[in-house]
């Protein structure tokens, strides 16, 4: 099998990892399923007894989205780049419906621009590995596709 081949099946696998995380109803519920009905209400809610503890499923898709957009930053510069302010970006100071759907929009646009940019990516650019350990981009767009997943349960547990 020549280079471009083996290229464009690591492609392809890596869309279906993305897919598979995120929309395909078979190993985890689709994020838009996931989402689907939510209220701004609902979606800042937090159980009493851990509240201190435990993500609302409004931070959950913000914090999804961050990591999503940050592994897109990575894939255009610096590697190690981390999001400014932290892991857990602020709830919105207004928590009302258009809040609410701005930060669903703004996820699921992150999952978009991931799986565009896995596309139009340069397979040689994508592989390779870094000196001290770090990995390589797919590695970490193939983390962040795994930790989108596990959110999404989480999502699926609070609803």
């Amino acid at each position: 099998m020549d280079n471009s081949a083996d290229e464009e099946l690591i492609r392809r696998d890596t869309l279906t990892a993305i897919e598979y995380s995120h929309d395909h109803d078979d190993w985890v519920t689709p994020l838009t399923e996931a989402l689907d009905g939510v209220t701004a209400l609902e979606a800042a809610w937090k159980p009493v007894i851990a509240s201190d503890q435990v993500k609302s499923i409004w931070e959950i898709v913000l914090h999804m989205a961050l990591w999503t957009e940050n592994v897109i930053v990575r894939m255009h510069g610096d590697r190690r780049a981390h999001p400014v302010g932290g892991s857990w970006p602020s709830m919105p100071d207004v928590r009302d419906e258009a809040a609410w759907s701005g930060s669903k929009a703004r996820l699921f646009d992150a999952v978009e621009a991931l799986r565009s940019e896995v596309r139009q990516a340069s397979m040689a650019a994508l592989l390779v590995q870094e000196e001290d350990g770090w990995g390589s981009l797919l590695d970490d767009i193939l983390c962040r596709t795994i930790h989108n997943a596990y959110h999404i349960g989480q999502i699926t547990k609070l609803r």
